[in-house]
């Protein structure tokens, strides 16, 4: 099976034509007002216009104001206009500005002034002024939500090994994660491909920065060490963990307690029956039987089934980060409790 891989001017296209209509605007808390409609709706009215709140801007409000966005949302309307102005006012009475990221009509984000905007585009940008990169890297797989963007480059040069007297085809590279609006730091982890299975592992984080006070000169070469660093060291300790967790026998409830983490991690309740289905699956096409490589390869391809790119980040993350350490120690959720 081949690998498919993006041109990276598709990546600059979609990067471009997400940035239509984005502003940013410092407004002092005195000039601001946010209001709650009949329907719900939240809007916010500034000196630069009247705009719409998205959920993720919602949340940041209320993060600022002190005031639980859960509780909010119980109310009936009438008194979340009430906590909104209270809080609001409260706030208002202590000064300072905040910064309004807004696409066209919407706030997507409410932050501090101190925020650094540290964009997409920012990102690619670096990323294709680093020789490693443009000389090496192709993108795989690319994703942008309303809260980050994900991307994937692999070395599109196979490294082959030997698994259970079978020959295997492995893909290293990068899996890169940004976000415009506050929810996630500018982080850089390695990624290991599957050839036959197309399934994706991603490590740990190899590199972040929070969005404050960003230099782009330091983050272009503290991401080109860690982009080498990545490939050629982490990916091929998790192509040697992956290997390794082959010879892991899965203890009495492990499975069950792995399933439930990955339907929390999740948000779907849902997901237990897929990854069950996924586990079987593998067990019979592999062979591997009752092994950590079942359980992490079931979680693996799951991942890639869903439609959510943050959530697809996260179990990848997950099937991970259950690899074999090297030092013996056992997955946290293979310990029983009390134990």
């Amino acid at each position: 099976m081949a690998v498919s891989f993006l041109p990276f001017d598709a990546v600059k296209t979609a990067i471009a034509l997400d940035d239509a209509q984005k502003a940013d605007y410092i407004v002092s808390l005195s000039d601001l007002d946010l209001e709650i409609g009949e329907n719900g709706a939240w809007h916010c009215l500034c000196p630069f216009g009247t705009f719409s709140v998205s959920p993720i801007a919602q949340e940041q409000i209320c993060q600022k104001l002190g005031l639980p966005l859960s509780y909010l949302r119980r109310c009936p309307v009438w008194l979340q206009r009430q906590n909104l102005s209270f809080w609001l006012s409260r706030r208002q009475r202590k000064g300072g500005n905040v910064l309004l990221r807004t696409k066209g009509e919407v706030v997507r984000a409410f932050l501090s002034p101190s925020f650094s905007p540290f964009d997409h585009r920012d990102l690619l940008a670096i990323l294709e002024s680093i020789p490693f990169v443009s000389n090496r890297l192709l993108p795989l797989q690319f994703a942008l939500t309303e809260k980050s963007l994900h991307l994937s480059l692999l070395d599109p040069e196979p490294f082959e090994v030997i698994w259970d007297g079978q020959r295997e085809k492995l893909h290293f590279g990068v899996y890169l994660r940004n976000s415009e609006v506050g929810f996630a730091k500018v982080a850089l982890s390695a990624c290991l491909h599957r050839h036959a299975c197309g399934n994706l592992f991603v490590s740990e984080t190899v590199f972040a920065k929070v969005h404050l006070w960003l230099d782009k000169r330091e983050i272009k070469e503290r991401l080109s060490s860690s982009l080498e660093r990545a490939v050629s060291l982490t990916a091929p300790k998790v192509a040697e963990a992956l290997m390794a967790s082959l010879s892991v026998s899965i203890p009495s409830g492990a499975k069950e307690r792995v399933f439930q983490h990955a339907a929390k991690i999740a948000g779907q309740k849902a997901l237990r029956e897929l990854l069950a289905l996924e586990y079987e699956r593998e067990k019979e096409t592999s062979g591997s039987g009752e092994t950590l490589f079942t359980l992490v390869q079931a979680i693996a391809r799951a991942a890639s089934q869903l439609p959510d790119a943050e959530t697809r980040f996260s179990l990848s993350r997950f099937a991970t980060s259950l690899l074999p350490k090297g030092n013996g120690e056992l997955p946290f959720l293979f310990v029983p409790q009390g134990r």
